[in-house]
Formats: C-alpha cells, structure tokens, sequence
C-alpha cells in the first residue's frame, strides 16, 4: 500500500508525467535488490500481488459490455493463435539448439505461450520438473515480463497511437503474466489517453489462459498416461487454474455493466447514479491494482540470474521478443 501511495504522489508531483504504475513497479524492483525484504513481509507481499491484483482485475469487467467483449475476441482470437504458436515453436526449436534441457524448454514454453508463472507451476508438477529448473523458469518469465511491461507501453504508443484496441491485444498477446498484462495497459492508458485498453488487454490475456484447458492435459497424457492418479487430479487443478475465481467475476461484470446500461441509459434519475457506481469501481481497481503491481515488482530478484546460466536466459529472451514482434504486428493490421 505505502508503495502505491508513493507512486501516486510521484504522479501528482510531476503532473501526470510518469505513470503511478510505472513508479510502482520501479520502486517495488529498487527496494527488493538494493535494500532487501525481510521474511515478515512475504505473506503481504503475496496477498497483494495475488489476492488484491485480482480483485483488481475482476473489476476491470466494469469498463465493458457483452458487445465490446464480442467484437474484441473475434479480433483477437487469431492474434492469441498466432503468438501462441511462435512462442511454443522458438522456445522447443531453439531451445534444443541452444542444448537447453527438455524439461526446461517445456517450462518455458509454457510460461511465455500461455499465462507466465501460472502455467509452469500448474504443468511442473505433471512434467515431473526439477525444483530449480522451475525456479529458473519463474525468473525468467518474471524478468522479461516485468521487462516488456515496463517497455511496451512506449513502442503501443509510438505504433498505435491512442488506439487502445489494438494497443490492449498486443499487450495481452505478447506479455507473459496477467499482472504485467494489465500493468503495461495501465502504463500506456495513463500516458496516452486510453482507458479501455486495460479491459481489452486484460480480455485477450484470459484467451491465451485458456489454453491450459489443451496444454495440461497434453502433458499429463505425454509424462503419465498409465496413472490413473494423474489422470483425476489433472482435470481438477485444471479447471482451477485455466478459469480461476477473478476471471469468472470478470465476466460476470461485463454482464452487470451491459444490464446497468440497459437499465439506466433512458433514466435521468438512475444514470448518474449508476455513472457515480462505476467511477467507484473504477477507482477501487485503479488503487488495487497499483497495490498489486508494486508487490509484483517487490517479487523481482536479480540476483536468480546468475544460478539459471546464459542458455535460459537467452532463450527466455528470443522467444518473449519473437512473440511480442508478432503481436505487434498482427495487432497493428487492425487499423
């Protein structure tokens, strides 16, 4: 919370110069690697990068409407194949030439074409993954995600303008974790005048989330298909992870906002009430998600770099830059 405060009044101060969630991030990186957190602060540390974030997210459904939610995905699905497909292709291709083990390359595959952190911890086990390949793994796509949020937002800008639509699927296309989806969206949307690319980011993420609901039972059946043990819990933990809680009530406020609308839209009583509502829901998430966005930043270790070795790294790197060139330019052939 002090470090969202803090990157609030950074905003104010310059007015409206630097983005509040670009100051979190940074600030949340600066204190991690150079004044350290001690052991009593890791339980707020993931509260807020997980539980408020996601509340946070969930109330971004308030900023769009069944119809909006339709044409955005149509547009999207084919940009979410794509990326997906480039980043499974390099990491597994150039992964083997860069003599990478397979059990990491799997890892980082997962983790860039997918939903970042959360696919590697819901396939590692199921891969049967060693405990440091896996904490290389996280690194990486940590890094190169925090990387691309913080780096993104300024080439949407120099390419897009203040077209938010295109602006949010490359964002949620081309990113690896949902966090730093929804953070490089809030970066350009302060910047560059351009609220509603935080929803579209945040919708065409959840498309590419939905591809553990393929890419888990993959893998289960490839590492375990005598088990039946493997074969019940696998399902479970899928539908766990591939449709968390916070995007279900994503959904469900798209639906309350296209009712409200409805509902409202003729009455000069009830829509300023409902106005005042969803500017309250607005700000809500705004703060939540600059909560979460700092803690996010508070989880980047530079010094994991030096246990993974240049091969991962170099991988991680290629293929993060790959999929995000082909976002970028899928993305622009919307305009």
């Amino acid at each position: 919370m002090a470090l969202a405060v803090v990157a609030r009044l950074i905003y104010y101060a310059t007015d409206s110069a630097v983005s509040p969630v670009l100051c979190a991030i940074a600030l949340g990186i600066l204190w991690r690697n150079l004044i350290g957190v001690g052991a009593w602060a890791e339980a707020g540390i993931e509260f807020a990068s997980k539980t408020l974030l996601r509340i946070g997210i969930a109330l971004i459904g308030l900023r769009l409407t069944l119809l909006v939610l339709a044409d955005a995905s149509l547009m999207a699905v084919p940009i979410v194949l794509a990326c997906v497909t480039v980043a499974l292709v390099s990491v597994l291709g150039l992964g083997r030439l860069l003599g990478v083990s397979q059990g990491m390359r799997h890892l980082l595959a997962a983790g860039t074409a997918i939903c970042g952190c959360t696919a590697i911890i819901a396939v590692a086990p199921i891969l049967r993954a060693q405990k440091a390949d896996v904490g290389i793994a996280l690194t990486c796509v940590v890094l190169f995600g925090s990387a691309a949020m913080m780096g993104y937002p300024w080439i949407a800008g120099a390419v897009f303008g203040s077209a938010a639509v295109p602006a949010g699927m490359f964002f949620g296309s081309s990113i690896h974790d949902t966090s730093q989806v929804v953070g490089a969206a809030m970066i350009y949307a302060d910047h560059f005048d351009a609220p509603i690319a935080v929803a579209i980011a945040g919708l065409t993420k959840f498309m590419r989330t939905l591809g553990l609901l393929v890419l888990v039972p993959l893998a289960a059946f490839w590492m375990a298909r005598k088990e039946s043990a493997q074969a019940t819990e696998g399902p479970r933990n899928l539908r766990r992870e591939a449709l968390p809680l916070f995007v279900i009530a994503f959904l469900g406020l798209v639906v309350l906002r296209t009712l409200g609308d409805s509902f409202t839209g003729d009455s000069s009583e009830l829509l300023p009430k409902w106005q005042q509502l969803l500017a309250l829901g607005q700000t809500a998430s705004d703060w939540l998600l600059l909560c979460g966005i700092g803690a996010v930043g508070l989880g980047v270790t530079f010094s994991h770099l030096r246990e993974a070795g240049w091969r991962p790294i170099l991988l991680s790197f290629v293929a993060a830059l790959l999929t995000g060139a082909c976002g970028l330019a899928l993305s622009y052939s919307l305009q």
